[in-house]
């Protein structure tokens, strides 16, 4: 295959390619920041949300604790006023 020859790129083509390198740029530039900022806050609500569940489990843990064993009769009514 023979070499072509190739023009040089007009002053219109150069401008494109450098707006449209910028855009590319600006584009992967706000991707990251979005991906970063979405990974911290997963971290931050994943640590959240296990707080609680530990804080759940250990209230649940004591609150069985406190109560007293149980005598397999069900326990009275309370009193109503008339």
């Amino acid at each position: 295959m023979p070499f072509a020859f190739v023009p040089p790129a007009s002053a219109s083509n150069a401008a494109f390619y450098t707006i449209f390198g910028i855009f590319v740029v600006a584009m992967l530039v706000l991707i990251v920041i979005i991906l970063v900022w979405a990974i911290r806050h997963d971290i931050a609500g994943r640590a959240a949300w296990r707080r609680r569940q530990e804080d759940a489990a250990r209230a649940q843990r004591t609150d069985h604790a406190a109560r007293p064993p149980a005598t397999g009769r069900p326990s009275p009514p309370p009193h109503t006023q008339p």
